[in-house]
Order: structure tokens, then sequence, then C-alpha cells
């Protein structure tokens, strides 16, 4: 009897109440810019094939290119509005920048967020049509 008294005093102290946080408001999600495309090589070029998905909001898309040695060599913004919503453009490297062989990248971002980075690789026009 004396020690079913004594788990019966001390089992409050033993035991801790399982604490749940209310259930929190549902967080969401804001629209984001949405934006496909692909990279090809396009009248000896590295060009872009790009589709507007969504636009939450107006601002700038930033088109960065880098070269095979990883720098940038050429750079071009477009205004976009939420009208521009299902548009398709095409973005060529411009004419003025040396054309190197090796891989060439694209970055797209708006702001401070990168929305795609596409690559594609330009072939050496010396290995074109040789075989061994």
């Amino acid at each position: 009897m004396r020690r079913l008294t004594l788990v019966l005093l001390l089992l409050p102290l033993g035991c801790q109440p399982l604490y749940l946080p209310p259930v929190p408001t549902p967080l969401e999600a804001r629209e984001r810019f949405e934006l496909e495309g692909f990279a090809e090589v396009k009248g000896g070029r590295p060009s872009l094939d790009l589709a507007i998905r969504t636009v939450p909001s107006e601002g700038w898309l930033a088109i960065q290119w880098f070269s095979p040695a990883n720098r940038e060599v050429a750079s071009e913004s477009r205004w976009i509005e939420p009208a521009d919503a299902g548009q398709r453009f095409r973005v060529t490297l411009p004419e003025d920048v040396e054309l190197l062989p090796g891989r060439w990248r694209a970055v797209l971002s708006r702001g401070d967020e990168v929305v795609r980075q596409l690559s594609v690789d330009v072939p050496d026009p010396g290995s074109a049509g040789t075989s061994d």
C-alpha cells in the first residue's frame, strides 16, 4: 500500500504533458515568375528559345552570357509585364562577341533571384566534317 501511494505521488512529477503547438495558419505560396526554355546553336551562335509562363509583377529579366572560359561576355535586359505571360522570344549571343568552341551558359535572373540557367555546347569548327 505504501509503495502504491509513493508511486501515485511521484507519477505527476515524472510525467510531462505532451506539448503540441497550435496549428499554424497555412502559408499561401506567392505566385512566382515562371520561364521555360532551351538553348541551342542556331545560325552558328548560341541561342535561347524562351517562353514566359507566369508573371506576378513587372520587372527586368536579365540575361547574362558566359563563355567556355567562364567569363561574362555579354548581357541584356528585357522589361517583362504580366501581359507578357504566354509570349515566346529568342535571344542570341550578340554578333560582336567572339565565338569560341565549348560550353556556353546563359543565366536568367529577376532582381536577386536566378530564374534559370541554360547551356549549350558549341562545336569546334575545325572538327566538323572530319573522320578517323
